[in-house]
């Protein structure tokens, strides 16, 4: 039995004999009110900085990363299938925090790339997977995932969007359709890549998978260690069978393991600072309980539906410096825009969000979330490129100049977080056979960039307008 093996099927024991906990009770009871006392302890209440989004403050980063780590040791995580909590020992947690690797492999051949931990205004340039599962119509899929991978400078793993039927017929989750969709979805992406010339290029588990069916459809096809798995658990600090099952894919299959545990501002862990302070330990509980190669956790706003106004984007970059600062974890952090496609809303969003993801010290991220998801079509592969362009061209900025030029970014389109722009789909905004945006996309693109430029945003590295200049 492999040492891997070893360590999930220890957590899945305790997802039996672990104490005994009713969601409600995890949810009104123990999160919130053990939140609030790591806060209080820690002296981190009301710390949330609204003037200055990028935290700069190495010393409240650290504070919260000894809080985060007191909280996961003390809370565990609940496994909402059987109401027990899997709790974890400190020899545990710093047995995985020293062994884990500072750089993995994803990909093959000439496709193949390294994803590495970063530390806070690190200059090594972070990774990029494209893109989140934005439902796209069938017959649109392979060309969309064609034009989203075509530049090697710009997107570096595939995690594709979703597909709004399978062969015509619409996809119902935890049915045999999900399962028949995640092959589906795989022989789709593969064709993509073909097309692009990038066959080797990694995988991210399988996009329009909601449960487990959907990613054991597709594993067949996408096996093998140079792709990863995807396993999301449930807010706040939970976890469920299903994700175990995507785990013991991985296993069998002998997959990369990226696992992430959102938490949510407004939600059961309080403000800001709570939501800031969940997302550090479940950061060390993911990687300790399933043993992920790489995390991808994130804060997320749910009053504005998305990470890009000023309290999510203060608790992301706290949370992400906290352990960059003090663990070599590598960690995949996502932003989630609102504004839709060919809109300056997105490209600002996009901007400020990457770019404090990437200062403070994230590895890798998957973008775009044009739209907020809600919208089948509503995604091009310019959002990809610009995504691609931000975070790498960030890398070696300062906390410092980053945070400026957020602040003179952000009320361009703050006021619009409660009510963003639809966009345009990429039927009305970028021309497919061509692989180009429309000129007033491009125009837009062209306009925000010198914009951003001028502002001290370094866009005129290596990746200096490289989705438009072929």
């Amino acid at each position: 039995m492999s040492l891997r093996t070893e360590k999930i099927l220890r957590s899945l024991d305790r997802a039996y004999t672990g104490p005994i906990c009713t969601v409600k009770d995890w949810d009104t009871k123990v999160i919130p009110q053990t939140i609030r006392a790591k806060l209080k302890k820690y002296g981190l209440e009301k710390t949330c900085d609204m003037e200055n989004p990028i935290n700069c403050d190495d010393d409240l980063a650290d504070q919260f990363y000894k809080a985060g780590y007191e909280l996961a040791l003390e809370i565990g995580m609940l496994n909402v299938d059987t109401e027990r909590i899997i709790k974890i020992q400190e020899d545990e947690l710093l047995d995985t925090l020293r062994h884990k690797p500072r750089e993995i492999t994803l990909g093959s051949g000439n496709d193949s790339v390294v994803l590495k931990y970063r530390r806070p205004e690190d200059p090594t340039p972070p990774l990029l997977a494209a893109s989140l599962g934005i439902v796209v119509s069938e017959e649109l899929y392979v060309p969309i995932v064609s034009g989203i991978v075509k530049y090697r400078e710009l997107v570096d793993v595939l995690h594709g969007p979703s597909l709004s039927t399978v062969y015509g017929r619409k996809i119902r989750s935890g049915t045999p359709y999900e399962t028949l969709m995640g092959r589906y979805e795989t022989e789709l992406r593969r064709e993509a890549l073909w097309r692009a010339d990038r066959p080797g290029m990694a995988h991210t588990g399988v996009a329009g998978a909601v449960t487990q069916y959907g990613h054991l459809g597709g594993a067949a096809s996408i096996g093998g260690p140079g792709n990863v798995t995807m396993a999301l658990c449930p807010v706040e600090l939970k976890t469920n069978f299903s994700v175990f099952h995507r785990i013991m894919m991985a296993i069998n299959y002998g997959m990369r393991i990226r696992a992430g545990g959102f938490s949510y501002i407004g939600g059961y862990a309080g403000p800001p600072e709570g939501a800031a302070l969940a997302n550090v330990a479940v950061d060390l509980l993911i990687a300790t309980i399933l043993d992920s190669d790489y995390t991808s956790s994130y804060v997320y706003d749910i009053q504005l539906l998305g990470n890009c106004g000023r309290k999510a984007l203060w608790a992301n970059s706290v949370a992400i410096q906290a352990i960059s600062r003090n663990t070599y974890l590598i960690r995949n952090k996502i932003v989630n825009e609102t504004g839709g496609p060919c809109t300056d809303m997105f490209m600002y969003e996009a901007a400020v969000g990457l770019m404090n993801h990437c200062v403070s010290g994230a590895s890798k991220t998957t973008q775009p979330r044009s739209a907020g998801g809600k919208f089948t079509d509503h995604l091009t592969p310019m959002e990809c490129w610009w995504c691609g362009e931000v975070f790498k061209s960030c890398a070696g900025m300062t906390r410092k100049q980053a945070n400026e030029i957020a602040k003179q970014v952000l009320p361009k389109y703050e006021e619009q977080l409660k009510n963003p722009p639809k966009g345009k789909s990429v039927l009305d905004c970028f021309d497919l056979q061509e692989m180009r945006p429309s000129p007033e996309y491009q125009q837009l693109y062209l306009d925000i960039r010198k914009e951003l430029m001028d502002l001290g945003m370094p866009l005129d590295k290596v990746y200096n307008n490289v989705a438009l200049a072929r």
